[in-house]
């Protein structure tokens, strides 16, 4: 897991989405690693969106709808935040079983 300021965020999941390939996912949480946000790319231009802690939910959007949920999501998840916990995750299949079976890459930002 890497650190990264929330002010970067937004950016850091930007460019990362563009660097992603179907299969992969990048995951954000809250210093206290209560509250946070996962993307999942499915295939070419869709997403899974999960946003759990403060709002829990689930969606599936295409990258420029994503954008615009990321942004409202980063507000609400990180309100008081400085610095986030960004994980990028390979070979996943399911959003929901995520953390659980699946160990995240070495520092990749």
């Amino acid at each position: 897991m890497a650190k990264v300021h929330i002010s970067q965020l937004h950016h850091t999941f930007q460019r990362a989405l563009t660097d992603m390939v179907a299969g992969e996912a990048i995951e954000a949480r809250t210093f206290k690693k209560d509250r946070g946000i996962v993307v999942l790319k499915q295939d070419v231009d869709r997403f899974i969106f999960k946003q759990f802690g403060f709002d829990s939910k689930t969606c599936t959007f295409d990258s420029v709808s994503l954008l615009k949920q990321l942004k409202k999501a980063i507000a609400k998840e990180f309100p008081r935040s400085n610095m986030a916990w960004i994980a990028h995750f390979e070979g996943v299949t399911s959003i929901e079983t995520l953390s659980a079976d699946y160990s995240h890459q070495p520092n990749l930002f």
